[in-house]
């Protein structure tokens, strides 16, 4: 199901100086945590930190996606979304004229495998952008298969049970702009959700950090590291192994007086992989989880408001 389409921010900001924020952006106030932000791990295995992405890679997909968002809108606009479809600049997730919006204006494309690439709504300017963001996609789809590797490994699995589904796995990355707001506590850059797909590997643009993650009923701000990914586990991962890895709620917070730039990642397995627990991990227990179909489950979640995890809820056998 396609989003409606919603004003940019980015240009409401530059219009108004974004003193008055309109009603369908104000939401309460939620419980942040304290001083707890190193509580959050950081993993050193040539990746994440000191990672196999080359600096020169992250830091061209840094400077192509401030550049974009910085070119004018009617430029930016050539690249919007199409009527029904997901991919483009624009806004996801939203159904109603009446829901409350994500102080954000995102570039949403489909990045693997390569024959799923929608290249006319890649941007041509700046010059460079198209050629880094393949580059970059190739090389954060080597982390991210790497890293399944791994956690299968550390569930006692062998190694391809979760990557022998990647093969020709799907990749979609989304660039995320969050203006400045005056009120930025009664705003929400990016509505509490967790992720649909196995793993997601998120980078800080800039200097401004707003991602938080939920934890004991309250939310944990993420304090990055300088060149490191934050990793989100999904909701398929939870679902394969049987929520032995549990998916993580986050939302995307904002500053008062500058912008915040952040790119995510997302990747999943092939079209044709059915999306239920591993039968290693349902062995010696019942299954939590309903089985869907790779197409099935994408459609439930883009047709599904943000809404913490209550899109996984949906899929629970209990």
């Amino acid at each position: 199901m396609a989003s409606l389409p919603v004003p940019s921010v980015q240009a409401m900001v530059a219009a108004t100086g974004g003193a008055d924020v309109p009603p369908r952006y104000l939401r309460p106030a939620e419980p942040v945590a304290g001083d707890s932000e190193a509580q959050i791990p950081i993993i050193d295995y040539q990746m994440l930190c000191n990672h196999s992405v080359p600096d020169d890679v992250v830091e061209g997909m840094k400077a192509s996606i401030q550049q974009f968002f910085q070119l004018p809108m009617e430029t930016k606009k050539q690249f919007a979304q199409e009527r029904g479809q997901l991919e483009g600049y624009g806004q996801l997730f939203v159904f109603s004229e009446d829901q409350k919006l994500d102080w954000a204006d995102i570039l949403y494309l489909h990045t693997q495998p390569h024959e799923s690439r929608n290249t006319k709504l890649w941007p041509d300017q700046p010059a460079n952008f198209r050629s880094t963001l393949d580059r970059y996609s190739d090389a954060v789809k080597d982390v991210s298969d790497s890293l399944l590797a791994t956690m299968a490994k550390n569930l006692g699995l062998e190694r391809e049970v979760i990557t022998g589904k990647c093969i020709h796995g799907m990749q979609s990355v989304r660039m995320n702009y969050y203006p400045p707001c005056a009120q930025a506590e009664k705003v929400v850059g990016l509505s509490p959700h967790s992720d649909a797909g196995l793993l997601t590997l998120v980078l800080r643009v800039n200097h401004v950090q707003g991602l938080q993650i939920k934890r004991n009923g309250s939310w944990l701000p993420v304090k990055l590291v300088s060149g490191a990914f934050i990793v989100n586990i999904g909701d398929m991962l939870e679902v394969f192994t049987n929520g032995r890895y549990k998916s993580i709620e986050h939302r995307a917070v904002v500053h008062p007086k500058e912008e915040r730039l952040s790119v995510a990642a997302f990747h999943l397995p092939n079209i044709h992989a059915i999306i239920s627990p591993l039968k290693e991990m349902a062995a010696h227990e019942d299954d939590a989880y309903r089985t869907l179909d790779h197409e099935s489950f994408m459609k439930l979640f883009y047709a599904t408001n943000l809404e913490g995890k209550s899109f996984l809820e949906r899929l629970k056998l209990n």
